[in-house]
């Protein structure tokens, strides 16, 4: 069905059985990373280490898919800043 792990796939259905409507990539990224080992980390992306912007790698976008086609909801990748005005982080 899909070229994800499992277990990846397996915690991906956690988190959207509690996420809602959140459709922001990296709150739904870090839930995911939250229960998974850090070997399956791995193929996620990390952030610039400048910028400390976030950026989709191919793995990534195959998990965004994956979660919209199961939850139906659009994950968007937003900038620090934007991300910042969201969510009144300082």
């Amino acid at each position: 069905m899909t070229d994800i792990d499992n277990r990846i796939v397996e915690q991906i259905d956690f988190v959207a059985s509690y996420a809602g409507d959140c459709d922001d990539w990296v709150t739904i990224k870090k839930e995911i990373l939250k229960g998974i080992s850090p070997n399956l980390r791995k193929n996620f992306s990390t952030r610039d280490p400048k910028t400390k912007e976030q950026w989709l790698s191919d793995f990534d976008k195959r998990v965004i898919i994956y979660y919209r086609n199961r939850t139906s909801v659009e994950l968007v990748l937003r900038t620090l800043d934007e991300r910042r005005e969201i969510f009144d982080v300082i």
